[in-house]
């Protein structure tokens, strides 16, 4: 099942970089519970929003400051996924800077995104699978 979690976070992460961010949210959940990490504090508490419209919006915003992700890398453990997302141009929007890196593992339940979970770093992303 991994293998196949693996391979629909890339397909969505593909539509994404695409710019086809209906297909991208196809793979998601309406119900997705998003834990987000806000960049625009120093030393953020995990913040939790409710359903795929959230994501969406958030999304619209990085394109809109023209922000594209790119997909370093990806590795799961049964219905989690975590992935490291390089996406330049992002630092100019936080307080602390973090690379242009993204880490966040997401949960994949019978085909689709049903959580999604902004880490710190690498080690905590990876932590977070297992």
């Amino acid at each position: 099942m991994s293998n196949e979690n693996v391979e629909l976070i890339r397909r969505a992460y593909e539509a994404y970089s695409r710019g086809d961010v209906a297909t991208m949210l196809d793979f998601v959940d309406p119900d997705l519970e998003w834990t987000y990490l806000d960049p625009s504090t120093e030393d953020p508490e995990p913040q939790v929003c409710h359903g795929r419209h959230e994501l969406e919006t958030a999304l619209e915003r990085q394109a809109e400051h023209g922000l594209k992700a790119e997909l370093e890398e990806v590795a799961g453990r049964g219905d989690r996924v975590m992935v490291v997302v390089r996406t330049p141009g992002v630092d100019a929007f936080r307080v602390g800077k973090a690379g242009d890196r993204n880490y966040a593992v997401f949960t994949v339940r019978e085909g689709r995104i049903v959580a999604l979970r902004d880490c710190r770093d690498r080690e905590e992303a990876m932590a977070a699978i297992g």
